[in-house]
Order: C-alpha cells, then sequence, then structure tokens
C-alpha cells in the first residue's frame, strides 16, 4: 500500500491569525485560521486522502477498511491513535487541562490527552505556561480559578524555535500569544478550560468553564515539561535524525535532510511524515511524491525503505507497539 498526502482539516477559534497561511500555505478562505489537523480521523475533523487510488475518501474510512494500515500498535476498536496539528496562537489560548485516560473513558466515553509541542515560531518575549511554580492545594486552585488569579502561580516558561515541550495528562497549560506550534497529541478533542480572560463567543457570550471537571484531574504541583525518551542526534550521510520524544502514546523524531536520507519502515506502526520547512521527494522504487512546506503525508504500516531526497525539515510520528 502505497503513501499518500492528506488534506487538512481547518478550524476557526478565535484565538488564531494568518501564520499558517503565510508560513505553510494553508489555502483556505476561514478566518481567523486557528489550527490545522494534518493527521486527524476523529469526529470533529476528519482528513481526506489528496492524492492516489483512494483520493477523495475520508482517512476514517480508509483505515476502517484497512486497520492493518495502522500496524500492530492500532488502538482497540480500531482508532487512529494520534492527532497531529499546526496551531497558531495570535492571542493566547485558555488556561487548560485534559485529562488521562482513566477519567476520560468513565466521563467522556473517549481517551484521554497527553500532547507534546514543538514550537515552530514565535513573537519576541512570547512564553507558554505548563503546571504550577509551586504545590498549590484544591482549595486555593478553586479559590484562584474563581477570582481569575489562577495564572499567578502558573509556571511561566520563554520559548524559541526547536523548544519541545511535554503536558502529560493533568498538567495544566496553555500556548501564549504569538506561538506557532506543531503539537503531536493522543486522538481526543477533550479540553476542560480553566480561565479565558474574559474572552466572548461568537454568541457574544463568556466561554463556558469546566472547573468541576478540571479540579478532578488536575495535577496542582510543578510539572516536568521535559519530552521522556529524547535522544541526541544521529548523523547519517546527507541527514541527520534526532528523537524529540517518546512516551506510550507516540514516539516523534525531527529529520534534518540536506540531500537524502533512508528511512526502515515496519509493520509496527504506520508514520506520520510532516513538512514543516523546504521540500523533498518521497520515493520507493517506482513510487514518487512530492513534498512541499506544510504537507502531510500518511505512511501505511509494512516493511520497505523509504528515501527523501531534498531539504527540509520533518516531523516523523509513529505509535509504540507496547500496550497503553
Amino acid at each position: 500500500m502505497k503513501p499518500f498526502s492528506l488534506v487538512p482539516v481547518f478550524k476557526d477559534y478565535l484565538w488564531g491569525g494568518t501564520k499558517l497561511k503565510t508560513l505553510f500555505n494553508k489555502r483556505t478562505g476561514i478566518s481567523p485560521l486557528a489550527e490545522s489537523w494534518e493527521l486527524a480521523a476523529h469526529p470533529d475533523g476528519d482528513c481526506r486522502i489528496a492524492d492516489g487510488p483512494f483520493a477523495g475518501s475520508a482517512l476514517s474510512e480508509f483505515l476502517r477498511k484497512f486497520p492493518e494500515s495502522m500496524g500492530s500498535c492500532r488502538a482497540s476498536g480500531g482508532e487512529l491513535p494520534v492527532l497531529i496539528k499546526l496551531i497558531d496562537a495570535r492571542e493566547p489560548l485558555s488556561v487548560q487541562v485534559h485529562p488521562d485516560d482513566e477519567y476520560a473513558k468513565r466521563t467522556e466515553g473517549g481517551a484521554g490527552k497527553t500532547e507534546m509541542w514543538y514550537v515552530l515560531d514565535r513573537e519576541p518575549g512570547a512564553f507558554l505556561y505548563c503546571g504550577f511554580e509551586r504545590e498549590v492545594t484544591r482549595q486555593e486552585l478553586t479559590r484562584r480559578i474563581a477570582d481569575g488569579t489562577v495564572t499567578e502561580v502558573l509556571h511561566k516558561a520563554s520559548v524559541e524555535p526547536g523548544d519541545v515541550f511535554f503536558m502529560e495528562a493533568g498538567t495544566v497549560h496553555a500556548i501564549g500569544a504569538g506561538i506557532v506550534i506543531a503539537e503531536i497529541q493522543q486522538n481526543s478533542n477533550t479540553t476542560y478550560r480553566v480561565f479565558d480572560y474574559g474572552r466572548r463567543g461568537p454568541d457574544g457570550k463568556e466561554r463556558p468553564l469546566h472547573v468541576a471537571k478540571a479540579l478532578d484531574v488536575a495535577r496542582r504541583a510543578p510539572a516536568c515539561s521535559v519530552p521522556p525518551g529524547g535522544r541526541p542526534p544521529v548523523f547519517l550521510p546527507g541527514s541527520t535524525l534526532r528523537r524529540l520524544a517518546r512516551c506510550a502514546y507516540f514516539s516523534v523524531d525531527l529529520l534534518e535532510l540536506s540531500e537524502h536520507c533512508e528511512y526502515r519502515t515496519d509493520e509496527t506502526s504506520f508514520l506520520s511524515l510532516l513538512c514543516i520547512d523546504g521540500s523533498a521527494r518521497l520515493a520507493e522504487e517506482e513510487w514518487r511524491l512530492d513534498i512541499a512546506n506544510g504537507d502531510s503525508v500518511f505512511v501505511p504500516a509494512r516493511e520497505g525503505t523509504l528515501f527523501l531526497e531534498g531539504r527540509g525539515s520533518f516531523l516523523l510520528t509513529t505509535v509504540p507497539e507496547e500496550e497503553h
């Protein structure tokens, strides 16, 4: 089964901007453009296949017909285990928290949400929140949510392009204004808002908070945002490969391509290839696919070797075989 490009799903949340259009060639009339879902087979966003014999089909439909394309790593029920996005935060996102698997299954009927962020661009002075500066009690957190002072006890981290942050489920966090990231996460769209700066939605009403559930799942202590499983770069002829993170839900590598690269695939997992800079040609025997900045490619699980030629940067995502 051959790799194929994906048509993204666009989201127009009120905090979005225009950088996904200018930096990654996203063509849409949606404005503001907050998120581009690059690998998604979720009820809230389902990518379509852009080329090849299945062009026009929804990714979820393809995966139902060919569950083996996800590899032995696939989640129970045949669902795609991960969701990958590009995010442009012209304004800060709400302070929020996501549940773990146990709580999400019990209350939402789905997966929890652990995620990883790779910073692509930022305005000078941009920052994000991740966890607390110190341990807080449930009583204090409840009070600070009520009086709007919760950001006073959150850990504030400045960001630079190339920075990597890991947000385990239960970590209270927020992407700050002026940041563009790639997000690799569990296949979940469950978010509990803790604080939203008093903003109002299109209906003129303040967007709802989810305080009770947030208090149930929030880890009220400093968080370690350092990604687990990171490794130093491996220098190969024509390329450099660096492991950014590996956890129970996903493994992410950064491929810096200067000329060419050979990448081995296997039956364990599909491969998601997201071009975040430059361009390349993906080849396998007599098959070819040109990839430009902002393009997302799904490589079905199977034994083989992919050949990439060009110059650019790519996020390569797979799913570990271990059960979780």
